[in-house]
């Protein structure tokens, strides 16, 4: 029994000296940092209690760089981050080339990612494959001219991807900076320190080097990958970091060349901007610099990217529109089958019974199970939610992929309802001040510009927004109303609170009357269109009814095809007519691509579909044999398209992409 007792003392000293030797070790580190950045920071070489040491420490081996034995050491694993975090912040003061505080560089070190914003994976969805896959782009590419990726920077989630970037490159320079001191610090740490401390200031370069590497690869050809894993082994890059030979400007240089290869020129000016940032990163040990260098590599890298793809859609368009209606049926067939669908295709089915009913005998005279009679139901319901008709306000959850469209069109016809109201207060007012002329086009278009400039001229606002700026509304109305009456611009503080509190009332009670005139108006505009248009293919639709700029809606239909000048000066000389045109084409368009996607499976042919749901398997097997067709149809074209991202590998210029809506998600540079 004393024997034993014996052996547990002596396991107990030899716990305590081995702890005391690590934290002596780890103390030293804290001192050589301090000499190194020339610091007033101290740090005490008072070794821990063996209670409190028992509760931080872990014991794991580590080998020497010798070869010798592996040491059972006890290290500070679980807390060597915020201990690296500490000496950051220890060693800033004095610090050359980093303008960031050491606090900062410790915050960034232990809360960024350690994926950059930009890799493979997050660039994935512009790859072709997964274009011609994307139900969302599918359908939005139906109604832009200009559709095109770009990085998503916008709103509230662009600020945060901002900020994550931003803190990404802040600890890219913290890492910078603790390799600094492991491995050309003074006095040199020793061996077990190096060991111990290097895998978690390892935490982000090596990751870095590898996306530069796979995104490159997937950008270049193939005869080319074999200079890229020449250029870019990560494990000798790290060698030759620690060894402090890493030549940063030569690989920059060989960089510049092979990404001129292969960008567009337009991009040549961003790759010569890496390039030199790089250089003076280094030539100046501005380690701030050197991650400004690469900062600027990913932004070219994504943009490569997206030049890519952009051309891919423009060069694919207009297969990727005659093949909608096919492609989009089997998709939502696909997902009804086997139960990821996200509508529910009874509550459709009842809204669309529900209309039969309310709008069945408003139809003109045809068979009322006839398409045409089923085609008309549907636009009038559709016109009448889009004008609020009745309250209404909600489309059936078919209309998923229109969500955002149906919201701006919504937008629009409340501010075009708005507008109205207006106009009708400024008649009212001239006609009570004592004018009794005509009130031509150029009067009306004079008072829209100027309630247009205090709205702003993004369309969409919505009804609260008119609200919201009544007061400055009705004092631009009552001084127009006075200017055309020929009366004095000056009025009276309580004539302008009546002229706002009238506004106002006019805003709750007209809106609904004026809505319902401009729907009045409209509909049969929309469904003459849609009846011309009932046999069109996709590409006709797009090219009949999608604008040609936000600015220029497209031409009421003529014997010939106008001009674009004639487009132009058509919009600038009827611009309410205009406007009025172009609102009723997307709303065409909308109405036609929905109803021949979800008509034969949501709406009309409701013992199909509850045939296809006891019968899953045949239907599944269609669906999947119809899909394969269509993939082979769209490998086909690509193989056409094929040589043209090769070419554009190979150095032919691209053209430049057009910012649109179609956001691409990488964090942003």
């Amino acid at each position: 029994m004393q024997q034993n007792c014996g052996s547990i003392r002596r396991r107990k000293e030899m716990r305590t000296q081995s702890t005391k030797s690590v934290v002596n070790s780890t103390s030293s580190f804290g001192r050589n940092t301090s000499q190194s950045w020339h610091s007033s920071t101290t740090c005490s070489d008072e070794p821990m209690g063996e209670e409190h040491l028992a509760s931080r420490h872990t014991s794991v081996k580590v080998a020497s760089r010798d070869g010798g034995p592996a040491k059972s050491l006890s290290l500070y694993h679980s807390t060597i981050p915020e201990e690296l975090a500490g000496h950051l912040r220890a060693m800033m003061p004095g610090q050359t080339g980093v303008e960031l505080s050491g606090e900062e560089l410790a915050d960034n070190f232990l809360e960024a990612w350690d994926l950059p914003p930009v890799t493979k994976q997050s660039l994935s969805e512009l790859d072709i494959q997964s274009i011609i896959t994307n139900i969302k782009l599918r359908h939005d590419v139906n109604f832009d001219r200009d559709l095109s990726f770009r990085p998503n920077v916008d709103g509230v989630k662009g600020q945060e991807k901002e900020r994550v970037a931003d803190k990404y490159w802040g600890a890219l320079i913290a890492e910078l900076v603790l390799y600094n001191r492991l491995f050309h610090g003074t006095p040199p740490l020793s061996a077990i320190q190096v060991e111990a401390f290097t895998p978690y200031a390892q935490r982000r370069i090596p990751i870095l080097f590898q996306n530069v590497r796979d995104v490159l690869k997937s950008l270049v050809p193939d005869r080319d990958h074999s200079r890229v894993d020449e250029h870019l082994d990560v494990p000798m890059l790290m060698q030759a970091i620690e060894r402090g030979v890493c030549d940063l400007g030569r690989l920059a240089d060989w960089m510049a060349q092979l990404l001129k290869e292969h960008c567009a020129p337009m991009r040549d000016v961003l790759v010569d901007e890496m390039v030199t940032c790089t250089r003076q990163g280094e030539a100046d040990r501005n380690l701030e610099q050197i991650v400004e260098g690469l900062r600027k590599l990913f932004g070219i890298l994504e943009a490569m990217k997206l030049d890519v793809a952009n051309h891919q859609i423009r060069n694919l368009k207009t297969l990727l529109i005659e093949d909608t209606v096919n492609f989009e049926k089997h998709y939502h067939l696909d997902r009804l089958v086997h139960g990821r669908a996200r509508v529910n295709i009874n509550t459709a089915q009842n809204w669309f019974t529900d209309a039969v009913d309310e709008f069945g005998l408003q139809c003109s005279p045809r068979p009322r199970a006839g398409p045409c009679f089923e085609l008309e139901v549907f636009t009038r319901a559709v016109v009448a939610i889009t004008f609020g008709r009745g309250g209404r306000s909600d489309f059936p959850e078919t209309f998923f992929l229109d969500h955002d469209r149906l919201v701006a069109l919504k937008a629009e016809v409340d501010d075009l309802v708005m507008f109205e109201v207006c106009v009708e207060m400024h008649v009212m007012l001239a006609r009570q001040l004592g004018y009794q002329g005509p009130m031509t086009m150029a009067i009306g278009q004079q008072l829209r510009t100027a309630l247009s400039a205090i709205m702003g001229e993004a369309a969409g606002h919505g009804p609260q927004q008119w609200m919201i700026n009544s007061e400055a509304l009705s004092l631009e109305i009552l001084r127009q109303a006075s200017h055309l009456a020929g009366q004095t611009p000056g009025c009276s503080f309580d004539r302008m609170a009546e002229a706002n509190q009238h506004l106002r009332f006019m805003f709750v009670r007209k809106s609904a009357w004026h809505a319902s005139r401009l729907e009045a108006s409209l509909l049969p505009q929309i469904l003459a269109t849609v009846d011309r248009h009932s046999s069109s293919s996709p590409i006709e639709l797009f090219n009949s009814l999608v604008s040609i700029s936000p600015s220029m809606p497209p031409l009421p239909r003529t014997l010939s095809r106008p001009s674009t000048n004639d487009a132009f000066a058509f919009a600038h000389l009827h611009p309410e007519t205009a406007k009025l045109n172009d609102l009723a084409n997307r709303i065409t368009h909308i109405i036609l691509l929905h109803w021949r996607v979800w008509g034969p499976i949501a709406y009309v042919q409701e013992h199909e579909v509850q045939r296809s749901s006891t019968d899953g398997s045949v239907l599944s097997a269609s669906v999947s044999q119809t899909q394969t067709q269509q993939s082979r149809q769209v490998a086909s074209n690509s193989e056409q398209e094929a040589s043209v991202p090769t070419s554009m590998r190979t150095g032919e210029p691209l053209e430049s992409g057009q910012d649109a809506h179609a956001a691409h998600q990488s964090l942003p540079q």
